[in-house]
């Protein structure tokens, strides 16, 4: 079976452990045998590294809340707490006299952010909680911020705040939404509010000198310079299956009951090439006509037609990742002959060999990973049911 897509290419990278102030506690790590890495859009990233265990570089990374600092030519890739640490040793392999392997997995700092819940207040602790919900309309790049600062940032309980983390500068995303949410998982209520937004949002965490940059980002359509085709032989395999709309109209209950209860329609009322579909949203937690259009838009957002897209793809010359980011919007030929279908780079996959040089495998589609692995498919419709509820249900603390 045949090796597909270019050649492996070249990078630097420079990696050390950092304390979780963001002190370097080791020497930089230079005898590393491989590196991976996954970069995610609006979810924390990953990584891996494999190197000869020596005391000191275990002693580093075994340090309580203990980082790693990963470099490629000059920028910090990735940085953020470490997961776990696996030590591997046999005499067969390493021999009596050998040092073993260190296997050191890591995640970016956004996985600090996803350990915070959103408080109903976030100035009052989880035990003194007086208020049913926090809901806020504005500017969905201002609610993200919000959201973020009140409970992990410097605006939020002394205990609750995240060492060295602040906001970045303001990305100026425009529109408005209304979001509600109570004890969610934070990065759920940021995923939530990008995913309404009528401005496409990203967000991501980022080391900038002594500080862990929260910053909010516009992807960019580049759907007019990035390719990825079969005949440009960069594009390993795809997976594309368009879906009608599940729903198109949306009948929103909110409080009371009965004939008292507040009902409202939503969407289109020509729906054009689609079928009328009619779904019911439980709105209960709304407290207006405004919140319950709101939870029925988002609803219908949700449940709109789509063209479910996963593409494993490859760098090649002209078009490397830089040249693209996470989020951005590029073009991808389904089909040979057929129109391009637009849709973003979801994660990009790098794998670095000290003696062979990097590989990167972009992947595109909003929803890649359930196609691209089945078994997460049921799961994650779940997590997505869930997720929209989170808006509309309070949950018992």
């Amino acid at each position: 079976m045949g090796v597909y897509g270019p050649p492996p290419t070249h990078a630097r990278y420079i990696m050390w452990v950092t304390d979780h102030d963001l002190t370097p506690i080791s020497q930089q790590v230079d005898d590393w045998t491989s590196i991976s890495v996954t970069l995610r859009h609006n979810e924390p990233s990953s990584g891996e590294f494999t190197a000869p265990q020596t005391r000191d570089l275990v002693e580093a990374v075994r340090t309580p809340r203990a980082r790693i600092v990963l470099e490629r030519d000059g920028e910090i890739l990735l940085a953020g707490p470490i997961e776990s640490t696996p030590l591997v040793w046999s005499a067969d392999e390493h021999g009596y006299d050998g040092a073993g392997d260190l296997t050191v997995r890591w995640a970016d700092d956004l996985a600090l952010i996803a350990g915070r819940l959103s408080y109903p207040n976030p100035a009052q602790a989880a035990t003194a909680q007086t208020s049913a919900k926090w809901t806020a309309t504005g500017n969905p790049e201002t609610l993200i911020r919000d959201l973020v600062n009140l409970n992990a940032g410097p605006g939020a309980l002394s205990e609750r705040q995240i060492p060295q983390l602040v906001l970045g500068p303001s990305a100026g995303a425009t529109g408005s939404v209304t979001w509600s949410t109570r004890f969610q998982p934070l990065t759920d209520d940021l995923r939530g509010v990008a995913a309404i937004s009528p401005t496409r949002i990203g967000f991501r965490t980022q080391q900038v000198g002594s500080t862990i940059e929260f910053q909010v980002y516009l992807p960019t359509d580049r759907t007019q310079g990035i390719w990825f085709s079969r005949s440009m032989g960069n594009v390993l395999s795809i997976e594309h299956e368009p879906e009608i709309a599940v729903a198109t109209v949306a009948i929103c209950g909110g409080k009371d009951a009965g004939a008292n209860r507040l009902i409202l329609e939503r969407g289109a009322a020509d729906v054009g090439s689609q079928h009328r579909i009619e779904v019911f949203v439980d709105g209960s937690g709304a407290d207006n006509s405004t919140q319950l259009a709101a939870v029925g838009d988002e609803e219908l957002a949700n449940s709109a037609e789509v063209q479910r897209l996963a593409v494993r793809a490859a760098d090649i010359d002209g078009q490397r990742y830089g040249d693209y980011q996470l989020g951005d919007l590029v073009a991808v030929e389904a089909y040979p002959g057929m129109p391009d279908v637009p849709d973003i780079v979801s994660a990009v996959e790098i794998s670095v060999d000290p003696e062979n040089g990097e590989t990167v495998r972009p992947i595109i589609g909003v929803n890649s990973a359930q196609m691209l692995n089945p078994a997460a498919a049921v799961q994650q419709h779940i997590l997505r049911a869930l997720a929209r509820r989170g808006a509309l249900v309070e949950i018992p603390a």
